[in-house]
């Protein structure tokens, strides 16, 4: 009798568990934040790429069933290509399927719609400590180095 109490009682809290997973996994997990890195099928998104604290971020794994989209004006989206994304465009990006219980979050990604985006002629630099030296005030376009440091 103990044996039969304890099975079942060790299949209901099995039926919880999975329901409790299911359920998770329901409501989507969505970052709206700027592009901070690409690789081969990543993306890496920080809501916050300038805060000390890191703040949230996560990688997204595009596979051939993630939707990429651009969105035009204030409510219209066009479908855009992987190749479209650019380290500094502001996106949303929403998970699929399972997240990794890690930091920075990571798992497969349902879609990517690109919010805003920077051309050729403008380059954004999303990282606190700088992308390069800066180009001199008098637009001469020539960096010089202190070699005394």
């Amino acid at each position: 009798m103990k044996k039969l109490f304890l099975m079942a009682a060790m299949l209901a809290m099995l039926v919880v568990a999975t329901a409790a997973v299911a359920l998770a996994q329901e409501e989507p997990t969505s970052y709206v934040g700027y592009i901070t890195s690409i690789s081969e099928d990543s993306v890496l998104v920080e809501e916050d790429p300038a805060s000390e604290w890191g703040g949230n971020k996560g990688y997204f794994t595009v596979t051939s069933e993630t939707g990429i989209s651009r969105l035009v004006g204030d409510d219209a989206v066009v479908p855009a290509t992987f190749e479209e994304l650019e380290v500094g465009q502001l996106v949303e990006a929403t998970y699929s399927g399972p997240i990794l219980a890690s930091y920075p979050s990571q798992g497969g990604t349902g879609s990517i719609v690109i919010l805003e985006d920077y051309g050729d002629d403008e380059v954004r630099c999303l990282l606190p400590e700088g992308c390069g030296p800066e180009v001199p005030p008098d637009g001469s376009g020539v960096v010089q180095y202190d070699s005394a440091a």
